[in-house]
């Protein structure tokens, strides 16, 4: 009878253990997402996709011959129809056209000509109707795809491009308000690609014969968990397995400001400092003491950020010009992914961001900020004069004022500090 009572408190401890150790490892795993501390985790559901290819004369150069444009086409077609079921491709200019080369996803990209593609009205683009055209059918779980030059149909230039770009954002801002109004948020995917183009440039309405690269856009709309599933499994990165031509990427969200905290950032205690010792408080952020060497002065530190969950291209995270730092005794030195800290094996893919002070002043406050700002290759990719020649050949005409009216829309719709990707504090708590 004895040895029965051992052998069923021995069965309880092991079971106790299990349990301990399962809720130890999922605890382990759900941190591993790095998710803001106030989000609820629930299942995402797939992405109803919808692409829609914008067919004006404008956009023949880029189907005369086997480009990077039909490449990337045929990747963005095989991945999500691949992934997605029920992916559909359109036609788009005027209205929304299914036409029968558009039914057969696997041989769409062969059989893409200057004829095939000339379907309903090709002779110019209202953008802002097809952006309209397009939102009014991006809800719930429907994703839209824009292809397109993204070429702003005006005439005349400087207060028409100024009311161009405004109604851009009328139009995105409904599109944000139906969103929220569902309990979801938002989210833009803005990627310049770039193709060999043969056939004719227009400026104005004054066409001109062109070879050579030009660039197009590829522009995904909807629920923001959405497309950060549609962004990992596309790959829409600059890869050999990911978009072919693929240049810059621009992601913007609704999502209010993620406050990083000790699941998602450390306090490197070695490496990138030339501080004696550095001493993290237990939850790995807040720092309970610095032991600086006074003859140096200046404090020099690093942090790491776990930030995969964070809607932005990680070019745009790894720009310091996105950044800032208070209060003013503290500047950002350096950031990178390169670090090969112990530290760092908490993240997936670690950010390395270097802090320092430019004198011996120290704050017991430290915060970083990840602005919002317009990428600067938006300004770089942009003209809005009309030349009556050919521009550079990486440069859209008003692309500028066409991103600034969708970031407008996201710019308005958050108050405060809500308007930042990321805050970061770190309190220090005692200097030696």
């Amino acid at each position: 009878m004895q040895r029965k009572s051992w052998a069923l408190l021995l069965l309880l401890a092991v079971v106790g253990l299990i349990y301990l150790i399962s809720r130890k490892s999922n605890h382990r795993s759900s941190d591993g997402n790095f998710l803001p501390p106030d989000t609820a985790q629930v299942a995402v559901g797939k992405p109803v996709v919808r692409i829609y290819m914008e067919n004006s004369g404008s956009m023949d150069g880029f189907v005369t011959l086997n480009t990077q444009f039909k490449n990337a086409l045929g990747h963005l077609l095989a991945k999500a129809g691949g992934f997605y079921e029920d992916t559909k491709l359109f036609f788009v200019n005027d209205r929304i056209y299914d036409a029968p080369i558009c039914q057969d996803l696997n041989n769409f990209v062969l059989r893409l000509n200057t004829t095939s593609m000339k379907v309903g009205h090709t002779g110019n683009t209202d953008l802002n109707k097809i952006f309209s055209l397009l939102l009014d059918k991006t809800n719930g779980d429907t994703v839209s795809v824009l292809i397109s030059d993204c070429v702003y149909d005006v005439d005349n230039v400087g207060n028409l491009l100024s009311g161009a770009s405004s109604a851009t954002t009328g139009t995105f801002m409904k599109a944000i308000r139906r969103a929220q109004d569902n309990k979801r948020e938002f989210g833009v995917i803005l990627m310049q690609m770039e193709s060999l183009f043969q056939g004719t440039h227009y400026e104005g309405n004054i066409g001109m014969p062109y070879y050579g690269k030009r660039p197009y856009y590829i522009i995904f709309m909807g629920d923001k968990d959405r497309l950060a599933d549609l962004n990992a499994h596309l790959e829409l990165e600059n890869t050999p397995t990911g978009m072919p031509g693929m240049r810059h990427k621009y992601m913007l969200s609704s999502e209010k400001t993620w406050d990083l905290d000790n699941q998602t950032a450390r306090v490197f205690t070695s490496g990138f400092t030339n501080a004696r010792r550095i001493q993290p408080e237990h939850d790995g952020l807040n720092i309970h003491n610095f032991t600086t060497n006074h003859e140096q002065g200046k404090l020099n530190f690093a942090v790491g950020l776990g930030v995969e969950q964070l809607f932005a291209d990680r070019e745009y995270v790894l720009d310091s010009a996105n950044y800032e730092v208070l209060p003013a005794q503290y500047r950002l030195i350096d950031i990178n992914d390169k670090a090969k800290f112990t530290e760092c094996d908490f993240f997936r893919r670690p950010i390395c961001v270097q802090i320092g002070t430019g004198n011996d002043s120290y704050a017991p406050e430290i915060t970083l900020i990840l602005k919002n700002n317009i990428p600067k290759w938006v300004s770089e990719s942009s003209y809005n004069k009309h030349l009556m020649g050919y521009p550079a050949p990486h440069k859209s005409y008003a692309l500028y004022e066409m991103v600034e009216g969708i970031y407008g829309a996201f710019h308005n719709v958050k108050g405060g500090n809500d308007k930042d990707l990321f805050r970061l504090k770190i309190r220090v708590a005692h200097y030696d």
